[in-house]
């Protein structure tokens, strides 16, 4: 099994999924009452949520 990067942020998962990455599962978190939004974690996701942060800090 791939390891797995996780966010609670509807943003960045809605930015990862329109550059091609597949959301793996969506939850709901019980302690906070959120959504966690999971994806398989490869160089590849992480570089395009460097490339996210980069854009969102300008």
């Amino acid at each position: 099994m791939k390891p797995e990067f996780s966010s609670f942020s509807l943003r960045l998962a809605g930015y990862l999924m329109l550059q091609g990455f597949v959301l793996k599962l969506m939850r709901d978190d019980q302690k906070s009452n959120r959504k966690i939004f999971i994806f398989n974690n490869t160089p590849d996701l992480q570089s395009a949520i460097q490339e996210y942060l980069r854009f969102k800090n300008k």
